[in-house]
């Protein structure tokens, strides 16, 4: 081969080589959690507040319950814990909340930054063998977070709902949901403090 080829194919060759991308990462080196998780860091803590029923109301309710069954209220409690989890890869929120009659339902959900869809991504399950996966976007102010999930119950029955949770401040929140599954529409909203 003429020596000028060989110049030509070996330049060729280290011209590709150093056009392919190289890893983002050392697959033996674990990565640093996403910066957007930090954004999520004042959920992080204990949470207590009240719901209540926007609709359907009271007389509604009334009627679709079966006859002697037990007036439902028309305010509800609950709380929740979150904290950082797998070195902060992800939130993990633990709670609880009434359910009416005396019931109370616990749930676990996750929540972690997707990059590709470039949002958060969660998952829930509860007591009542409710499991769904939602998204959450973030406000640009950063004060109100946006909420869409897709679940089904313990019945395989499917429902879906969103909502969003504001920050008054540092340490108190409102939130609004509203859902539609087997029973039909629902709408609630609520208010929570921060007590840890």
């Amino acid at each position: 081969m003429h020596p000028s080829r060989i110049v030509v194919a070996a330049l060729a060759l280290m011209i590709a080589g150093c056009s392919q991308t190289p890893p983002m990462t050392d697959p033996l080196q674990k990565p640093d959690p996403a910066p957007e998780m930090q954004k999520l860091a004042r959920m992080v803590g204990t949470w207590t507040g009240v719901a209540e029923m926007v609709s359907p109301s009271p007389e509604e309710m009334k009627a679709m319950m079966p006859e002697g069954a037990e007036e439902l209220p028309g305010s509800y409690e609950g709380g929740h814990t979150g904290e950082w989890v797998m070195d902060g890869m992800f939130l993990k929120n633990e709670g609880w909340h009434e359910m009416g009659g005396g019931e109370k339902a616990t749930f676990v959900e996750y929540i972690g930054w997707d990059p590709k869809q470039k949002k958060y991504r969660s998952w829930y399950i509860s007591n009542w063998g409710e499991r769904g996966e939602g998204w959450t976007t973030l406000s640009d102010d950063g004060n109100t977070l946006h909420v869409k999930v897709k679940s089904t119950d313990a019945e395989g029955k499917s429902k879906s709902g969103a909502g969003t949770w504001t920050f008054v401040d540092d340490n108190n929140a409102e939130w609004t949901w509203s859902e539609k599954g087997p029973m039909g529409k629902m709408k609630m909203k609520g208010t929570t403090s921060r007590t840890q």
